[in-house]
């Protein structure tokens, strides 16, 4: 009885890891002549970038999609398994953004965890 009880527990568990999604927004300010790099993604993520300036942000990829994101303007695209993206600021101003993701795992951000 009690390893009935304790097998279901863990069969419980095991669900609900799976479940879990990983939620993310952040307001980033991109440098001058800088950029970040989205890698290391694990499970497809859906991306929306919002740019809050006046500036272009170059998109960098070999995934098929757009080349910038205009100033004032959104993006959403949905970043495959093992998917990089680069955003750019190629102006001589700092760029802000906001930054949303959405996946069942985190994503690395400039080779750091984004949670």
């Amino acid at each position: 009885m009690n390893k009935t009880i304790f097998f279901s527990g863990l069969v419980l568990m095991y669900s609900c890891i799976h479940n879990h999604r990983v939620d993310v927004w952040k307001t980033i300010t991109i440098a001058p002549r800088e950029s970040i790099s989205i890698d290391h993604v694990k499970a497809p993520a859906t991306i929306e970038v919002k740019n809050l300036s006046e500036e272009k942000i170059a998109l960098v990829s070999s995934l098929n999609m757009p080349n910038e994101i205009s100033g004032k303007s959104e993006f959403t695209y949905r970043l495959p398994k093992k998917g990089i993206l680069k955003l750019e600021n190629r102006s001589s101003y700092p760029v802000s953004i906001d930054f949303h993701y959405y996946s069942s795992r985190s994503i690395m951000v400039n080779n750091k965890e984004f949670r």
